[in-house]
């Protein structure tokens, strides 16, 4: 589970900014909070709402996760730049280093993780155990101007002689651009591979345009389809199940798209997950030879007689198929707790779906998932849905800068209409218009 998340010169982001799911002094929705007397006995909130106006930031923190995701999960090349994009409204934001880090739970233990990076180099990377009463160094990373990698190490429990060895070589060969986390795991070394995993399996980072990749697999699974089902019929979509239907691969793709299929279907026997251009869901196997295909259907009934009807894809609405992507984490179908990242909650949803949705995930009290999720739907602003505490604001300051900060800072009284305060700009954090360019004119 996150506990706190922190990033500075990054994209609108300059002086560091932090998201805190640790609860405050907030007694209303007690179920929200999830208690664990293990590893730091941290309390942590199960979600978080970012309102702000357009280009205010709230993307950019989840992009600022995301950089830092995908540096960790995927690595660099040799030489290769690290794409990291600095706050450029101060001179002092392309010379600087740009910092992220997190503390999290992952199994019984909660640590606390982060480094600092420019387009050359990993300046700083450090990892600590969080304890109850104090922190525990695991290791300490710097590199030097000419690119030489020092780790100096804490309480890692090395088997034995050799062992430490091994891993202290590992450290050496750190390239300058590559975090020492990855370079960890590609070498084989264990000692960190709890750490590693939480970024690969347990950060999920969703943008409106996310799929989720494994839903067809998942579709073999009878309760996750009846799940899926049972979810989208509770939200008046109409859709009441779902139909693998067999399809011409030819008329499907096309000829080049035939042949690229082929060779990601070897060898027979193998399935692979496709999405068409127009957000289509296929199985493909290789079979004697020659493409197979499936496409997920979904199951309606006639008004008048309820004779089952399938529809494609493209005859459902906007806020059916962002569904798809969503429902798995919100409804816990994925089987495993995940820390949820969405961008954009209310992209292609109506309001009171928006609503729904995040309600069904807090009521939940089995989910031991979180949701952070940006929008700009007033409608979640209800301290009947969301504690004080799990409510946040960005917006930039005269330098452009974006601020962090929770709607718990106002304190509002517990029967204040949060919505009216927002949108009467009580909290900031809403669009300023400029003059019209007639006036500007004049």
């Amino acid at each position: 589970m996150l506990i706190r998340f922190h990033a500075s010169n990054f994209l609108s982001i300059h002086e560091e900014v932090e998201l805190s799911l640790i609860p405050g002094r907030v007694r209303q929705h007690p179920e929200h909070v999830m208690h664990d007397s293990e590893g730091c006995g941290a309390a942590v909130l199960r979600a978080a709402v970012i309102y702000g106006a357009n280009a205010a930031g709230k993307s950019n923190l989840v992009r600022a996760m995301r950089f830092a995701q995908r540096l960790i999960v995927d690595g660099t090349r040799i030489k290769q730049a690290i794409p990291r994009l600095p706050f450029k409204l101060c001179k002092e934001g392309t010379s600087c280093p740009s910092k992220f880090e997190f503390e999290f739970k992952q199994g019984k233990r909660c640590y606390g993780y982060g480094f600092e990076v420019d387009s050359q180099r990993v300046h700083a990377e450090w990892l600590y155990e969080i304890k109850k009463t104090t922190e525990a160094l695991l290791f300490e990373r710097t590199t030097t101007e000419e690119g030489g990698v020092a780790v100096q190490f804490g309480k890692v429990g090395f088997v034995d002689s050799d062992d430490e060895r091994t891993v202290r070589g590992v450290a050496k060969g750190t390239r300058p651009n590559q975090l020492f986390l990855t370079e960890s795991m590609e070498r084989n070394v264990p000692h960190f591979a709890d750490v590693y995993h939480w970024f690969r399996e347990t950060l999920a980072i969703i943008y409106p345009e996310s799929k989720y990749l494994p839903l067809l697999g998942r579709m073999a699974e009878s309760d996750f389809a009846a799940s899926m089902a049972r979810y989208l019929e509770q939200l008046g979509t109409g859709v009441y199940g779902f139909d693998l239907s067999e399809v011409d691969p030819e008329v499907e793709f096309s000829a080049e798209m035939l042949e690229d299929l082929r060779e990601m279907a070897e060898p027979e026997g193998k399935s692979i997950f496709v999405v068409g251009p127009r957000g289509e869901r296929y199985i493909v196997e290789l079979s004697g030879g020659q493409i197979q295909a499936k496409k997920l259907m979904f199951k309606h009934q006639m008004g008048d007689g309820g004779e089952e009807v399938l529809f494609d894809i493209r005859e459902e609405s906007d806020g059916t198929r962002r569904m798809l992507d969503l429902l798995p984490g919100f409804a816990n179908l994925t089987g495993r707790e995940q820390v949820i990242v969405i961008d954009e909650l209310d992209r292609s949803l109506h309001p009171r779906l928006s609503y729904e949705l995040l309600r069904l995930f807090l009521a939940d009290s089995g989910n031991r998932s979180q949701i952070i999720a940006t929008t700009h739907e007033e409608n979640l602003l209800n301290l009947e849905l969301l504690r004080r505490d799990e409510i946040w604001f960005i917006e930039k300051d005269p330098g452009g800068a974006s601020q962090l900060y929770s709607l718990e800072e106002f304190a509002p009284r517990y029967d204040k209409d949060i919505e009216r305060g927002y949108l009467m700009g009580r909290f900031g954090a809403i669009p300023v218009f400029g003059p019209p360019f007639a006036a500007r004119r004049a």
